[in-house]
């Protein structure tokens, strides 16, 4: 595979926030599938994938974004930040809603995912905006799988 195709398919991102803690923190690296025009062909309940930050209208910005750059910022704050989350797929298109997921998605619970959305959320729940507060994420909006965590820079 030659570089400029890797480069499409693959992106090393950096998490910012503590959404993910303790599968991942704020600093780490983590090699990324890129998803291509299908979007979320394939994508698989307990993945991790960056998607695409579209808060609820009237929220606040905030929520912690994953970097090209390596910089610590919350998405919002810099123009030109990339609004993107990292967060862990509980359930794809066709899946039961599972319980308690908050105000966002209350009413679906035990309801089939809608096709072509998944529920997300972050594994430290006290600090995640996730499926819980803006309910069910896109496929289209789905940027990639997190293949693995990268040995940090030296």
């Amino acid at each position: 595979m030659n570089v400029l195709l890797a480069r499409r398919r693959l992106a090393v991102l950096t998490v910012a926030g503590a959404s993910m803690e303790p599968s991942y923190r704020s600093g780490d690296r983590v090699l990324v599938r890129r998803l291509g025009r299908r979007g979320g062909a394939g994508i698989e309940r307990g993945e991790v994938v960056i998607a695409t930050w579209r808060p609820p209208a009237g929220h606040p910005p905030g929520e912690p974004a994953v970097t090209e750059d390596g910089s610590r910022r919350r998405a919002g704050e810099q123009p030109g930040a990339r609004n993107w989350m990292i967060k862990r797929v509980v359930a794809g298109p066709g899946d039961p809603v599972p319980a308690g997921l908050g105000p966002a998605l209350i009413a679906d619970t035990n309801k089939p995912v809608p096709r072509e959305r998944f529920v997300v959320l972050g594994d430290n729940a006290a600090h995640s905006h996730d499926s819980r507060h803006i309910g069910y994420v896109e496929r289209s909006d789905i940027v990639g799988v997190v293949i693995r965590r990268l040995e940090p820079r030296r």
